[in-house]
């Protein structure tokens, strides 16, 4: 299997800089969601700086997977405003690509992972037009990128988790997107494949790309991200890791069994 590559710095290369006056990447204000009369998240509001690398973590029950839903109008919202680089979401779309959850994909669906990236395009395509050879091209050079290239004739459901963690997200990487949204972007895979998306993601954070994850270890946050949402149906906290991943923050989203590694989550 071909090695995972990035582009741009690698882990440890310099922030980009957001434009002095720019909207935040991704704000939400006020964001309340329902499901049969019972509130799945309540009054939410966060806003992440472009440029960043958020993690979004709490309980099981939390409302994570609705947060992000509802942001993508995936879900339908109560009440709620939520821009986009200071967009409604219509008018950003373009720039937004989402990874969903694995568990959400029907993987028996006879299709090759290379058909599966090229959907990544179907904004620019057109869902009536022909894919093209040079739309399976591109999306050849995203499997590439992910080190899928070998593999792009696989049927989707023959892969591995990592395997098909990888295909979904190169079909994000093919649409060159401003801002990345995944679901549970690390669960159910190997050391290996998590350390490789973790290298990608960091490359596309270094190129100027926004990345917000739905994410389930609390170990891992201080090393993987910069910036933290702690959600328990409203928002806890939201900043910095080294502000918001705290002990007492922590405590507030989670109860006073948890504790995180990490000098981020001393107190404070």
């Amino acid at each position: 299997m071909n090695a995972l590559r990035s582009e741009g710095p690698g882990p440890g290369g310099p922030d980009p800089a957001p434009a002095v006056g720019a909207p935040p990447a991704v704000e939400v204000r006020g964001l309340t969601v329902a499901y049969d009369g019972r509130p799945a998240l309540r009054d939410a509001s966060v806003a992440l700086p472009a440029g960043s690398m958020t993690a979004v973590v709490g309980p099981n029950g939390a409302g994570k997977s609705t947060l992000v839903k509802a942001m993508l109008g995936l879900v339908p919202s109560v009440s709620g405003d939520v821009r986009f680089f200071g967009l409604p979401h219509a008018e950003a779309r373009p720039r937004i690509a989402y990874v969903p959850q694995r568990e959400s994909v029907d993987w028996d669906y006879p299709i090759r992972a290379r058909d599966v990236v090229a959907m990544g395009l179907y904004g620019e395509i057109g869902l009536l037009r022909r894919v093209r050879r040079e739309h399976l091209r591109r999306a050849d050079e995203a499997l590439e990128r992910v080190g899928m290239g070998e593999l792009g004739d696989r049927r989707i459901g023959a892969l591995s988790g990592g395997q098909q963690q990888r295909v979904f997200l190169a079909r994000a990487l093919v649409q060159g997107a401003d801002l990345y949204v995944m679901d549970e972007p690390f669960a159910g895979v190997d050391a290996t494949t998590e350390r490789a998306l973790l290298e990608l993601m960091r490359g596309l954070r270094a190129a100027g790309s926004t990345l917000l994850c739905v994410h389930h270890d609390l170990g891992t946050v201080p090393e993987f991200f910069d910036h933290v949402v702690l959600l328990n149906r409203r928002t806890v906290a939201a900043g910095p890791v080294g502000e918001a991943f705290t002990q007492p923050h922590l405590e507030a989203c989670y109860g006073r069994n948890v504790r995180a590694a990490g000098p981020a989550a001393d107190e404070r």
